[in-house]
């Protein structure tokens, strides 16, 4: 048995008829649906071609939507799938053109009108540097463009009397609006006003249409829950000084739950709609729900009222559980874990003082064994508005098990802790984000039972990044890194993004075409000091990444090694931005390797 011994599951959809949920689960070697009888039994593989992002019900149960993603490069296609026979019917597959039902990477959005006969989704065919929103009409074929975008706009809903369709302008992370087309005049009205940087995620709307349940930062820092009638009218359902992640409507209108962040750790709620509100109870302590449900951390009820819940836990895999609200108890429904070992490490939560005087929340894991001070690798979360969570990670404790401590850090710019939190990132990339970690680096170095002078850090993504500019920019900090599918220059970084993250390029990191903004982008980007690197770095990258282009990464190396520097590069074929599960396992030991070689010394 080891740490990556385990099954992968996101994305539960309650069956409408109630008998079953579908989810995207990785047992038979990629992601692909999954149906799991709810009166126990197996759950059944349904094959379809690529790597599956998504899935969920038609409303009458006899097709699930799936979101394919046929090599790694995000260009999604969607098809329906018919559960029993496996008949895959392609709705959108046009080569270069990538479709969402709802926010990219998320499981929030309900495509389908209430009778199934009509499906809203995004496409970025007609430009490929926004999304245009479609509506297609499953009984005649007709597809037509709803709204026209100039920017990237997702559906997330169809009103009760599927007359009106919710729309969702996704601007950056922290700026989101909110618009509804009128289907039969053929209109389109921008509902949400702010002036200002505001989320809006919508939950579900009313049962009468005349407005919806969302979450919302409207005149406050964190995100709260509460109702938007479609006249503009706010009213407050649920406002804890915490961020409210995500929320579900029963299918009768009449119970709501939302999940709390509380340092990563959700806290579920839940009320009859104009009740008072209570906690969930019956659960473990863990993460539930996420913004726009991420990594397929959604709250779904059931047709009969139980609360559908994917659990990840620091000391065990993700399962889905069922909840019964009134009575307060919970049925675990998978053991995605079994072929774990046991005694897994929980994080503590400890605060660092930055320099401007800024908490940083840390997830600080002791090995359960030490003899003497340890080692420790500071970890960097991706996004970087995502956040350290305590969740169960095989890399963190595979590192645990080998006598590495882990300090996973949530520095600015990280979700979970409010807007003007996380919005200091913007346009500060390689700045304050440093700043914190060498911070976090003085508080580790303070504790008796880590070594100080053997500290790694590692990171994937904007992680990847946060990597190259530690050796590059903090290098006395470090004694070896590993970067996964991280950017090493972030002018070149700008140019070659997505084509639809390209108009929130100049207020999320800078212009590269501004002479003051693009001395500061260089200065700030590894490649520029990598002479300045003096420990040893493993880089790893997939060769289809279109988020990062591999070039970053291989443009880094090339560079180090002209130097004379100690890196190693580890290309992914077949493989994009995401983790490929296939080589997870032999990747996890790969890097947990490096580590314990390069910081064994002391």
């Amino acid at each position: 048995m080891g740490w990556t011994d385990f099954e992968w599951l996101e994305g539960a959809d309650p069956s409408p008829d109630g008998t079953s949920v579908a989810y995207v689960g990785d047992a038979s070697g990629r992601p692909q649906p999954w149906v799991l009888p709810l009166d126990g039994g197996p759950a059944r593989l349904v094959e379809v071609p690529g790597s599956i992002r998504r899935c969920l019900w038609r409303p009458d149960g006899a097709r699930l939507l799936v979101v394919s993603d046929p090599d790694g490069g995000e260009d999604h296609r969607l098809a329906e799938v018919d559960p029993v026979t496996g008949t895959v019917e392609w709705l959108a597959a046009e080569d270069g053109v990538r479709c969402e039902v709802g926010p990219p990477h998320g499981h929030t959005g309900r495509p389908y009108s209430a009778d199934g006969a009509l499906l809203a989704y995004a496409s970025n065919a007609r430009d490929r540097e926004v999304f245009d929103v479609r509506v297609r009409d499953l009984r005649t074929g007709d597809d037509r463009i709803v709204l026209e975008g100039d920017d990237r706009y997702v559906p997330m809903g169809f009103s009760p009397d599927s007359g009106l369709l919710l729309v969702l302008r996704l601007h950056q992370n922290t700026e989101q609006d909110l618009f509804v087309c009128d289907l039969a005049a053929g209109t389109t009205r921008r509902l949400t006003h702010d002036g200002v940087p505001t989320k809006n995620q919508p939950v579900a709307w009313l049962p009468d249409s005349s407005g919806f349940h969302l979450c919302t930062t409207r005149g406050r820092d964190f995100l709260g829950l509460a109702v938007l009638s479609l006249t503009g009218e706010l009213t407050w359902t649920a406002t804890p000084e915490s961020d409210v992640d995500g929320a579900a409507l029963s299918p009768d209108g009449t119970r709501l739950a939302w999940g709390v962040n509380e340092d990563g750790y959700t806290r579920l709620r839940w009320a009859e709609v104009g009740g008072a509100a209570r906690d969930v109870e019956g659960l473990p302590a863990g993460a539930a729900v996420t913004e726009f449900g991420l990594g397929g951390q959604v709250l779904r009820f059931t047709p009969g009222g139980e609360l559908l819940v994917q659990l990840s836990r620091p000391d065990a895999a993700t399962d889905l559980f069922l909840v019964d609200l009134p009575a307060g108890r919970a049925r675990r429904l998978t053991d995605a874990g079994a072929g774990l070992p046991g005694g897994m490490v929980v994080p503590e939560v400890v605060r660092v003082t930055g320099d401007d005087g800024e908490s940083v929340p840390v997830l600080l894991y002791r090995p359960p064994t030490a003899d003497g001070p340890v080692p420790l690798v500071v970890t960097v979360h991706g996004g970087p508005e995502f956040q350290a969570r305590p969740t169960f990670d095989p890399w963190v404790q595979e590192l645990l098990a080998r006598g590495i401590a882990v300090a996973a850090p949530n520095i600015r710019g990280s979700s979970g802790y409010g807007m003007r939190y996380q919005r200091l990132i913007y346009r500060d990339w390689g700045g304050g984000d440093l700043a914190d970690l060498a911070a976090v680096v003085r508080h580790v170095r303070g504790l008796d039972w880590v070594d100080g002078d053997r500290l790694g850090v590692h990171g994937a993504s904007y992680g990847g990044f946060a990597v190259f500019a530690c050796l590059a920019l903090l290098p006395d900090l470090w004694r070896a890194g590993v970067s996964e599918c991280g950017s090493s220059d972030l002018i070149s970084d700008i140019r070659s993004f997505p084509p639809t993250w390209r108009k929130r390029a100049v207020e999320w990191i800078g212009d590269p075409d501004d002479p003051a903004d693009a001395a500061r982008l260089t200065a700030r980007s590894p490649l520029a000091n990598a002479d300045r690197v003096t420990a040893p770095v493993l880089i790893m990258h997939g060769e289809n990444d279109t988020r990062v282009d591999p070039e970053e990464s291989e443009r880094m190396y090339r560079r180090l090694r002209e130097l004379g520097k100690p890196a190693e590069l580890v290309l992914h074929p077949g493989v994009g931005h995401e983790v490929d599960r296939g080589s997870f396992a032999r990747t996890v030991d790969l890097m947990a390797s490096w580590f314990e070689e390069h910081l064994a010394q002391r």
